[in-house]
């Protein structure tokens, strides 16, 4: 239980720590490109290793190197599948956030700028870590651990 809570608290300091795009080039889907082939793992069935969009190859790249170089016995945690536990934590943090901005939004709201809202409290986020300040929701704190007992199963207390 312990190793579960340290790979989760590694993981969601380090996630945000590569995020940032221009704001005026903002959004989940902008600048699409090419992800290094060591963090291909990391990408859903089907996505394209040469259209991933900027914002998501920093967080991947943000995760599997902050993790690796914060937690001991990087062998073990590559057999508990990092690359996946960025890769669904990625996903699910970006759903989590359209979801919330969906739910403040009123029925005018075009989904561009529920999508932009979203990733405004992605970068907020990001800000915050960067300087030292951030702090995740309980709820966010659930899904990294809820993407590492999906991705990484053998992890015991």
């Amino acid at each position: 239980m312990i190793s579960r809570y340290l790979l989760a608290l590694a993981s969601a300091l380090l996630l945000l720590s590569s995020c940032s795009t221009d704001r005026n080039d903002s959004g989940f889907s902008k600048n699409p490109g090419p992800i290094s082939a060591n963090l291909i793992g990391a990408l859903q069935d089907g996505e394209d290793p040469n259209t991933v969009p900027e914002v998501k190859r920093n967080f991947l790249k943000g995760c599997v190197t902050g993790a690796s170089g914060s937690i001991p016995n990087l062998i073990a945690i590559q057999e508990t599948g990092l690359l996946q536990v960025c890769g669904c934590s990625y996903e699910r943090m970006v759903q989590y956030l359209i979801d919330q901005a969906t739910s403040l939004a009123d029925s005018s709201t075009s989904l561009s700028d529920i999508e932009y809202s979203a990733f405004d409290s992605f970068k907020d986020l990001d800000e915050e870590f960067q300087k030292g300040n951030g702090e995740f929701s309980e709820k966010l704190y659930r899904i990294f651990e809820q993407c590492i007992r999906d991705s990484a199963p053998t992890i015991s207390s």
